[in-house]
């Protein structure tokens, strides 16, 4: 019983602070003027475990920076630095685990891949975070069901943006 509620506890620690798959945790600096962003360059961060999901996230992000009226520039030398952080894991869907178990499947077939997947933006000058943003989702091998999820949790990261430009 101790063993179990370890591991309840760990899980839990584990688990505060990352979002849950289809929400976005986000952060910005509300002393900054946004508006006044003009430019920005793309620098590294922990790129994705595939190039070609690193090439989905860079084209996604580029477009919701073109959106916000940001054009891009060369390394850091814009208003602020925009890069991106991806991590892959697996995950396990209990309940059908639980209905695997029962008919005495293979229990790899509960399992599931998942990302996450962190925009951060500083200002080029100072290194100050500006604004962060951070999602979850669970992804489909498959490419094309892929690089559709990867550019749906880059727009919804995107609506998390403090400055939306508005509709004309």
């Amino acid at each position: 019983m101790l063993r179990i509620s370890g591991l309840l506890i760990l899980l839990m620690v584990f688990a505060q602070g990352r979002p849950a798959p289809g929400k976005v945790n986000s952060t910005y600096d509300k002393t900054a003027n946004f508006t006044a962003l003009k430019t920005y360059g793309m620098v590294a961060g922990q790129p994705a475990f595939d190039p070609a999901v690193h090439k989905t996230i860079v084209a996604a992000i580029e477009a919701e920076m073109a959106s916000l009226g940001l054009k891009r520039v060369d390394g850091a030398t814009g208003d602020v630095t925009v890069r991106y952080l991806a991590v892959r894991s697996t995950s396990v869907d209990l309940e059908k685990l639980e209905q695997i178990e029962k008919q005495g499947g293979n229990q790899a077939g509960a399992d599931y891949t998942v990302g996450r997947l962190v925009i951060v933006m500083d200002d080029a000058k100072s290194n100050r975070r500006l604004w962060a943003a951070d999602g979850m989702e669970r992804l489909n091998p498959a490419a094309a069901d892929r690089d559709q999820t990867i550019k749906t949790v880059v727009t919804r990261l995107f609506e998390t943006y403090p400055a939306r430009p508005t509709s004309k």
